[in-house]
């Protein structure tokens, strides 16, 4: 938004994206890209294992087996929340100040979407007695959904990357 002009590095009231300096350009590293980058990695090397675990039955592999059912959701509830704990939170910054100034946008959505899928697998990895008995699988448990939580935020976070690498080289 070119109406906002700040004395200040930070983010738009109005979109949370980050606020371009105005002036001259300087060799000076982006902060925000050396901090997205390293969220980016943390988030793509959690992320993978998840999707392992997940989307293995689908190739053959039986990762459920490996571990059992229960242990593999457990696994999955470590894996992702540092991604969505520690990595997201630009994100949810971004989407809760989106709410507070009446203008939802992309952060907004990742912020509900990621929220509620980690949210509901929450619920379901540790009390998966208090879904109806439609929801639980044979063995009692009840699908989560942290692989996807995790790789909507690494996705996101590699589309930022991206593109502050190639404002930076504008």
């Amino acid at each position: 938004h070119p109406e906002v002009l700040q004395d200040h590095p930070g983010d738009c009231p109005l979109c949370g994206m980050a606020l371009e300096p105005m002036g001259i350009p300087t060799d000076e590293p982006n902060p925000e890209l050396i901090d997205f980058t390293r969220r980016f990695w943390v988030s793509a090397v959690l992320a993978f294992p998840l999707v392992i675990l997940t989307m293995g039955p689908l190739f053959g592999f039986n990762t459920g087996g490996w571990l059992g059912e229960r242990y593999t959701i457990l696994l999955e509830l470590i894996l992702a929340t540092p991604v969505v704990l520690w990595a997201a939170i630009p994100f949810f910054k971004r989407g809760w100040s989106s709410i507070l100034n009446r203008s939802p946008n992309m952060w907004t959505l990742i912020m509900l979407g990621v929220g509620a899928a980690y949210g509901y697998s929450i619920v379901a990895a540790l009390a998966p007695e208090l879904f109806p008995i439609s929801f639980q699988e044979t063995d009692g448990s009840v699908p989560v959904y942290f692989e996807a939580a995790a790789v909507i935020i690494a996705l996101v976070f590699l589309g930022q990357v991206l593109e502050l690498r190639a404002r930076e080289r504008t």
